[in-house]
């Protein structure tokens, strides 16, 4: 009976001493099955949907240098956390007989304000002097031009955006605005914007950011002329929404950085083409 009794009260303590170590978990009451979540000062609508199928179920926090509040709201109750990195807030969602082990955790961001900052600092164009003359004169399609042209066209049976007017290896005349046959010393200052100005190299950059309009509609290009008098090749230009289409793979894409598309713009000015290039 002893040895009973003994077996009996260390079974006892061992249950207490348990259940005091168990925090209590904060209940939030719910009458559905989603909730919203506030982030700061953004409503996410019921965009929590809760799961029997998780023991815990756990809601990731990117956190950078500045802590995130977060709000659970339910129809008739709401819990909110300040979350800071490394934070975890574990709580219950009760919804009628249920109950939901829920987690906040704060995590490091995958991207932070400096990643932000060396991206756009990335996006700026550097002119450089990567490419003699020599050398830029030497890359496809400039190697097996005879003639090299800016031109602007148009369609006036359309009211979208066209393709640059080639049909059959031929410029299609009635649709062009101008057109300007470059010399020497033209396609040697086209051929340094197009080599010799790209983005501000940065070490260690996390990922690329890309400065561009929703739109598409090109009403500029750059046409290249073999020897017998055909467009083998072109590159078709949207000053408006800074996007350009290549004719073909072959062509190696020039370095498109924020201000790529300005100094072509006024490139293309300064040799007389006017439509499409004049801001209205």
């Amino acid at each position: 009976m002893i040895r009973i009794t003994f077996l009996t009260l260390f079974i006892f303590i061992a249950i207490k001493s348990y259940s005091q170590k168990q925090p209590v978990l904060p209940v939030l009451k719910s009458a559905n099955d989603t909730l919203d979540i506030r982030f700061d000062n953004y409503l996410s609508e019921k965009s929590w949907i809760l799961s029997s199928k998780k023991k815990i179920d756990i809601l990731p926090i990117e956190i950078d240098d500045q802590p995130t509040k977060v709000t659970f709201i339910s129809a008739v109750d709401s819990i909110s956390f300040t979350v800071k990195l490394g934070d975890r807030y574990d709580f219950i969602i009760s919804r009628g007989k249920k109950n939901y082990h829920t987690r906040v955790e704060g995590r490091q961001a995958l991207m932070t304000k400096k990643d932000d900052s060396l991206a756009t600092v990335n996006l700026q164009c550097l002119k450089t002097n990567l490419l003699s003359t020599e050398q830029r004169n030497k890359q496809y399609p400039f190697n097996k031009a005879k003639r090299i042209e800016l031109i602007s066209f148009t369609d006036t049976a359309s009211d979208f955006t066209i393709a640059l007017p080639v049909k059959h290896y031929r410029l299609e005349r009635s649709k062009i605005r101008d057109q300007k046959v470059l010399d020497t010393a033209q396609v040697n200052a086209l051929t340094d914007i197009w080599f010799n100005i790209g983005r501000t190299p940065i070490n260690n950059l996390k990922y690329i950011s890309i400065s561009r309009s929703g739109c598409y509609e090109p009403r500029n290009g750059i046409v290249f002329i073999d020897e017998k008098n055909r467009v083998f090749e072109y590159v078709e230009i949207c000053f408006a929404c800074k996007g350009n289409r290549y004719s073909s793979k072959r062509i190696k894409p020039w370095d498109d950085c924020e201000q790529k598309y300005m100094i072509l713009r006024d490139y293309f000015a300064k040799q007389g083409v006017k439509f499409g290039v004049e801001e209205h």
